[in-house]
């Protein structure tokens, strides 16, 4: 069995019903701040028996409460866990939560009626409220939480409900329960109580109690005093285990007992997956029981397991996770801001969490995505473009140019709505380099490329922008022979464009959330080059930062001696098509002109117009009108 759904509804973010739906093993839940990743997890601690931190209580602020003015909490909140894919066997352990359903459900309503502290609550199995429920049912679900701020050393510390203590009670489970029947001692109780009893014959240990004794004596008498005697530990399990310590060695090779340190004087990051070590070994000792006394289902909660985790670590940690929650029968739940955690695992295991006054969860496996593409995505989604999963919005771009120059000319559309609306950081948006025309990929996620609404769609406006990539040439007779002439289009003269993306515009810019926009012309820096007066400036550019003076860097010379006003369209494309040939070569780069072109507009002393095609991307992507067209 695992966890299939949840739905929340006037709890914490979610004031209307909320539905997330899990799949088994590793679930990761992404999405921007705010959005609802936390308050699904509390929803399930608010159900389910933590038993790292106890059962989560209710506070007046989990009531939600909307930001409208005069706006008073909800009268009660109610969450609903469904359980599917359930056996025989725990289709009768929980037959009050199924009854004549093949999925088991669990509800919680609790009223905003505050009593001596408590809230109103209600608690019940099935569709159908029941008079009584067994509480002890909730036992068959072991619940572990793992907070953001967790304090990791704090847990691994001996004492009463310690990590090891509990660790190591369950893996004695049978031979402590044997040892009760038969009357006993368990083999650990008779070990430390023969070293008790050396210890106590030690001439300095009895030498050191008795002092103490005739110490009380003195000051009590005989009838008021105590006897007293000094032990390593009491000789019961609970206290022998409780009294357990962790130490550590920097690497895994053999060392000497004596070389082992306390974890105080570990690294945070190192502690925390220590503690993490812990609980999926209890979890693991847990998998092994008998079917009439074993969990049965086994749910851990991880906020932000990338907590001081440098990122090798945390794609270990991750791909342990997920090895561990296929094969262990564990189903994990974790929060992440992470774009190293959301790039390590799958896109099936992801689900995307979009805040707001209607939050909503879409679990990216339910977008579509042909097995190719989703393949594709896998090895591709890296730290950088995993991104954008915790953007407000997205810019798919083909290669690095794009990538650089974007966010200045982003500066210069947005300039009119002043400071903190003014750069794409300001509206969330993130730009993703594609290296390539993957659009139909990537773009799934947001919306369906093929026009089949078929699929459900991440929640954020998504832009691409790519080349119209005519033909680099076509045959023109000269002198009764064919000869192969360089396409240089312009306004007057355009050229049918080669780019296979562009067959997905019309499809796409039907949809809610996506959109793929198109230069007119050939290229990025071909048409930025020919757009208004931009030619001028991106030559000096191109002058300026010339490795080498020769016959390349005379001809940027000559052509920067031309009266660009009186140019014609045909005679601005012969420019612009020696500027693309010059700065695609190996002598400078697309990636590096791009960032010199970047330099330059961030100084802000240089007029420069942004082709229309990208100014609707930007404004897409930021879901803002265009200048103009309010």
């Amino acid at each position: 069995m695992y966890l299939r759904q949840l739905e929340v509804e006037g709890f914490k973010s979610f004031g209307r019903r909320f539905t997330v739906e899990f799949h088994e093993g590793l679930n990761v839940l992404v999405g921007e701040n705010g959005a609802g990743k936390t308050g699904v997890i509390n929803a399930l601690r608010q159900l389910f028996q933590d038993s790292e931190s106890g059962k989560r209580s209710v506070s007046e602020r989990d009531f939600h409460k909307s930001f409208e003015l005069d706006a008073a909490p909800a009268s009660s909140f109610a969450i609903t866990a469904t359980f599917g894919d359930l056996s025989v066997f725990e289709k009768v352990a929980l037959d009050s939560w199924c009854g004549e359903q093949d999925e088991a459900v669990l509800n919680l309503t609790v009223l905003n009626r505050e009593l001596r502290g408590r809230y109103s609550q209600e608690l019940w199995g099935g569709a159908i409220r029941t008079a009584a429920f067994n509480q002890q049912t909730l036992e068959l679900i072991h619940c572990i939480y793992l907070p953001p701020l967790r304090d990791a050393e704090q847990k691994l510390r001996e004492g009463r409900q310690s990590r090891l203590s509990r660790l190591m009670k369950a893996l004695c489970k049978d031979q402590l329960q044997a040892c009760a029947k038969t009357k006993k001692l368990h083999p650990l109780e008779v070990k430390v109580a023969d070293f008790n009893s050396q210890l106590a014959a030690e001439q300095d240990i009895k030498r050191a109690n008795d002092l103490i004794s005739s110490s009380l004596r003195a000051a009590l008498g005989e009838r008021l005093s105590q006897n007293t005697t000094i032990q390593f530990s009491e000789s019961n399990f609970t206290r022998i285990v409780e009294g357990l310590r962790l130490l550590y060695f920097p690497n895994a090779s053999s060392a000497e007992l004596s070389q082992f340190r306390s974890l105080d004087e570990n690294s945070l990051g190192y502690n925390n997956l220590l503690y993490i070590a812990s609980i999926l070994a209890e979890l693991i000792v847990e998998d092994g029981e008998g079917p009439g006394e074993r969990t049965l289902h086994k749910l851990l909660l991880i906020e932000e397991p990338e907590a001081h985790l440098h990122p090798q670590l945390q794609i270990r940690l991750l791909k342990h996770l997920q090895e561990v929650a296929l094969n262990k029968n564990i189903q994990v739940v974790i929060t992440t801001h992470s774009t190293v955690i959301s790039s390590a695992v799958s896109i099936n295991n992801i689900i995307h969490i979009n805040g707001g006054a209607e939050p909503l969860a879409v679990p990216a496996r339910f977008c579509g995505l042909a097995e190719q593409s989703r393949r594709f995505i896998d090895r591709w989604l890296d730290v950088t473009k995993s991104n954008l999963l915790f953007s407000k919005g997205v810019i798919l771009v083909e290669g690095v140019a794009e990538a650089i120059a974007l966010p200045e000319l982003a500066k210069i559309v947005l300039a009119n709505r002043g400071k903190g609306l003014n750069t794409l950081e300001d509206y969330g948006v993130s730009v993703i380099n594609l290296n390539g025309i993957y659009f139909a990929h990537f773009m799934q996620l947001f919306c369906e490329v093929d026009g089949q609404l078929r699929s459900r769609n991440l929640p954020i406006p998504c832009a691409g922008l790519t080349d119209k990539d005519p033909a680099k040439t076509h045959k023109v007779r000269v002198q009764d022979q064919l000869v192969d002439v360089a396409i240089k289009p312009h306004p007057g003269n355009l050229a049918a464009g080669t780019n296979p993306a562009l067959g997905l515009i019309p499809t796409i810019a039907t949809s809610q959330y996506g959109r793929l926009f198109s230069g007119d012309l050939k290229t990025f820096e071909y048409d930025l080059a020919m757009t208004a007066g931009n030619l001028q400036l991106m030559l000096q550019v191109a002058y300026d930062n010339w490795p080498t003076d020769g016959p390349v860097k005379a001809a940027f010379q000559d052509m920067l001696a031309a009266d660009f006003v009186a140019l014609t369209e045909a005679q601005k494309a012969e420019y612009a098509y020696e500027l693309l040939e010059r700065i695609d070569s190996t002598n400078m780069g697309k990636g590096l002109y791009a960032q010199l072109l970047a330099d330059k507009l961030e100084q802000g002393d240089c007029v420069f117009a942004v082709p229309r095609y990208i100014q609707q991307a930007i404004c897409w992507a930021c879901a803002i009108a265009e200048e103009g067209s309010e």
